[in-house]
């Protein structure tokens, strides 16, 4: 696969992970070995999720790192 295929293919399987389809352990695994800055950029960004309710950083945060997550995932599908 080319580097063109692997960032769309990490695109794709990033929404599958929001849309609860896929494990974010399954797109790590799959991604683990993958050496291209942007889709290193989305692991790091899924791994490093904030808490979100009552006990995490609070809405903005959480709205920020969900900004940052799908601008990412967007720049891998161009």
């Amino acid at each position: 696969m080319n580097e063109v295929d692997i960032r769309r293919r990490a695109a794709e399987r990033a929404r599958q992970v929001l849309e609860g389809s896929l494990s974010p352990d399954a797109f790590r695994e799959e991604f683990a070995d993958v050496e291209d800055r942007r889709v290193a950029e989305l692991l790091d960004l899924m791994e490093h999720q904030p808490e979100h309710g009552l006990l995490g950083g609070g809405e903005g945060a959480w709205r920020d790192y969900q900004k940052s997550l799908q601008d990412v995932i967007a720049g891998l599908g161009e």
